[in-house]
């Protein structure tokens, strides 16, 4: 059974949704760990080692936080091209 039709409407909707989230990512408090770790804090052979992992995943959730933007921006161009021809299809 084919996917039911989306419209503009609801790729619009998913869009804001993926930047919303974006967002949530970019405000995380995770982000900021690697600034608090010390040596009281750090988990692991070194503390060397505990910081370059913090920093290594502030990186994956900044890059997450790019990729829903960046599907959000082809959800809008998505819609944008459906209203141009006026039909509605599968995503």
């Amino acid at each position: 059974m084919p996917p039911a039709p989306v419209t503009p409407d609801q790729l619009r909707q998913r869009a804001t949704a993926l930047r919303r989230l974006g967002s949530q990512l970019e405000g995380a408090a995770a982000l900021d760990l690697h600034r608090r770790a010390t040596e009281d804090t750090w988990i692991g052979p070194t503390p060397s080692h505990c910081h370059e992992e913090l920093l290594g995943l502030r990186t994956r959730i900044l890059g997450a936080a790019e990729d829903v933007r960046s599907r959000a921006a082809a959800l809008e161009r998505q819609a944008q091209h459906l209203d141009a021809n006026g039909r509605i299809g599968p995503p």
